[in-house]
């Protein structure tokens, strides 16, 4: 993936080792490459030429502080202007220059403002510091670590296991919480001593020494002053604002465009007179609900282009061993397809726009009545322990069965103390706003590794986590945002026009009543499990296709040869690396019973491919740690 790579060492630095990190980082096609290398410092900016296309480093007028910078901010024309008559000087007039300018000016303070998805490096010569810093969710994932006197930081994982001498251990925390919650929380990776840079993290190295501190939190701060119409009215037009400012250049902009109302609410907000210069696509099969909603928000939203990108079995088999390998095993193989299918728009756009996490956010998505209710912390822990603990890939009394004994013993008390020390970092006033904020940090903060292939592609844009908007979401009471309450009717006024096509996850329209959503969502669950039963009664002579979702896995591994066989041949073997770690037996039983439709244990055998593929590609060894 595209992003800022290198290291500051105490000892003279080894060019040879920048460059097999920069190397690393280079997967497909041309990429334009700014170096820097002193005696301590060396550092380079791996990207596309689609934002800040200037050369880097960036220096300030002593050359005693030096950017680099990834990413895009917006919003900040003023401060510029107000930075110039301080005297500063501006050749370019971008992003990281801004950034430079400003952090001579007011130090570290002016990052709380920035708005955009970005990171960047600061180094001052003098001081022998170098400060990494990321936009308020971690949108362009990096990865640091201390090794032999050396800070290191990049994109991917695999650039600073460049440095050969860096030991490869398991970390078991973060081996607990894949196989439990589906997700790596906090800074943890596979790796043990290598961490991710965590959403709004200022990390400072200075005299071998790593400090962080957290410069925003995602927390809900309810204003009851406000009406619904005010939040609504509010809502709008910092929406249409943010859409305005990420499309004020001569990039080509396309959106990846769902069934949902999140995808639906990015199209929405971009201008009319600017559609037709648009492309959407949309993943799955052109058969499935999922599709052929999209392609109806498309055309009536006057889209000039929309593109349906095909999912097959065999597309995931061909491309499952290179989504692990572009995330170091962060990133299920479920989601492969989104590299190969991308790959074949990358040439028809430069940025593409999501609707990041607005379901969750707006919408209320993690909330439920009983958190509205709750009346303290111990009883939200309570509920929240249920809910993450229903959740989960594996359950408590699966752990001993998939894990060897050995290493269930290690890991076996994990999971619950993870899920503690998440809970005790909360900050919010209230119990439901407690629980978003335990739900942003988690789940939320998990959701970067998504970007990951797709930045290795095109650059990416988040109008829906733009500063203005998500502080006013920040102020709407939990009451209100549960159940899409608030959302709908933001939605509805946002865009009259597209309100009237169904919505995907009840197969009514967004406007229907939550009566009618409830009852379209359990059509929805009736319709899929009376065709799995039929399948089953049937000895599976019967199959009647689910077409809801863009993707079936339990169909898959009921109906589809070559799936059965890639996940029997990849963890069945008799040299499957992860062995010393999990149960080849129950991985056996699980997969007898998916495939003859008894339990549907699709999502588990997935983790435990990535795992094997993680194994194979990063491991390769048989010893515990």
């Amino acid at each position: 993936m595209v992003g800022i790579v290198g290291f500051f060492s105490k000892h003279l630095a080894e060019k040879s080792l920048l460059n097999n990190m920069i190397d690393s980082l280079k997967h497909q096609g041309t990429y334009c490459v700014d170096t820097y290398f002193d005696e301590h410092f060396a550092c380079a900016r791996v990207h596309r030429g689609i934002f800040n296309s200037e050369p880097q480093p960036i220096f300030n007028k002593e050359k005693s502080l030096c950017i680099f910078f990834d990413g895009k901010i917006y919003g900040y024309q003023d401060q510029l202007e107000a930075l110039k008559k301080r005297g500063y000087v501006f050749h370019y007039q971008n992003d990281p220059e801004f950034c430079l300018n400003s952090y001579e000016e007011y130090g570290k303070n002016f990052i709380k403002q920035l708005n955009g998805s970005f990171v960047f490096i600061l180094h001052d010569f003098t001081k022998g510091r170098t400060i990494l810093v990321n936009d308020r969710y971690g949108h362009n994932v990096h990865y640091y670590a201390v090794q032999n006197d050396k800070f290191f930081f990049a994109p991917e994982i695999k650039a600073i296991l460049q440095d050969t001498s860096f030991k490869k251990e398991l970390n078991n925390e973060a081996v607990a919480e894949f196989f439990t919650f589906g997700e790596f929380w906090d800074t943890k990776t596979f790796f043990k001593g290598i961490n991710i840079l965590r959403p709004a993290t200022i990390l400072t190295y200075e005299k071998q020494k790593v400090s962080s501190e957290k410069y925003w939190e995602f927390t809900y701060i309810a204003d009851y002053q406000k009406t619904q119409k005010e939040f609504v009215d509010k809502l709008v037009t910092a929406y249409k604002n943010a859409v305005q400012i990420r499309m004020q250049d001569t990039l080509r902009h396309s959106v990846t465009l769902s069934g949902g109302l999140d995808s639906r609410t990015v199209v929405a907000g971009i201008p009319l007179e600017k559609r037709k210069n648009v492309i959407t696509c949309t993943f799955g099969s052109k058969k499935s609900d999922e599709v052929k909603i999209a392609k109806k928000v498309s055309s009536k939203a006057g889209i000039g282009k929309h593109i349906v990108l095909e999912i097959s079995p065999q597309l995931l088999i061909d491309n499952a061993e290179n989504e692990v390998w572009l995330t170091e095993g962060r990133s299920y193989i479920g989601v492969s397809f989104g590299y190969p299918l991308l790959s074949k728009i990358k040439d028809k756009t430069d940025v593409i726009f999501d609707g990041y996490a607005l379901d969750l956010t707006l919408g209320g998505g993690y909330l439920k009545k009983e958190i509205l209710s709750c009346k303290d912390d111990e009883q939200l822990r309570d509920i929240l322990h249920r809910i993450f603990f229903k959740k989960r890939i594996f359950q408590d009394t699966e752990l001993p069965l998939i894990f060897t004994k050995e290493y269930y013993d290690i890991i076996k008390e994990l999971p619950g103390k993870l899920f503690d020390s998440e809970f005790n970092k909360v900050t919010a006033d209230t119990p439901p706003n407690k629980s978003d904020q335990i739900f942003i940090n988690t789940r939320v903060s998990y959701m970067q590794i998504g970007d990951v292939p797709v930045r290795d592609l095109v650059e990416l844009s988040h109008p829906t986590a733009d500063n203005d908007f998500v502080d006013i979401i920040r102020a709407i009471p939990p009451e209100w945002r549960f159940g899409h309450f608030i959302y709908r009717k933001f939605f509805m006024k946002l865009s009259p026009e597209l309100v009237k096509i169904p919505y995907n996850r009840t197969l009514v329209r967004p406007d229907a009543s939550l009566l009618f959503w409830r009852i379209g969502r359990y059509y929805i669950y009736g319709s899929n499990l009376l065709k799995r039963k039929m399948h089953i009664l049937f000895g599976g002579k019967i199959f009647l296709e689910k077409k809801h979702s863009y993707v079936n896995f339990d169909e898959w591994f009921r109906t589809n040869e070559q799936w059965q066989s890639f996940f029997k041949e990849l963890l069945l073997n008799k040299d499957s690396k992860s062995k010393k770690y999990l149960n080849q037996d129950y991985i056996k039983q699980l997969l007898e019973e998916q495939i003859t439709g008894k339990y549907n244990h699709a999502m588990k055998l997935m983790y435990l491919a990535t795992f094997e593929l993680f194994f194979r590609k990063f491991l390769n060894t048989d010893a515990l740690t």
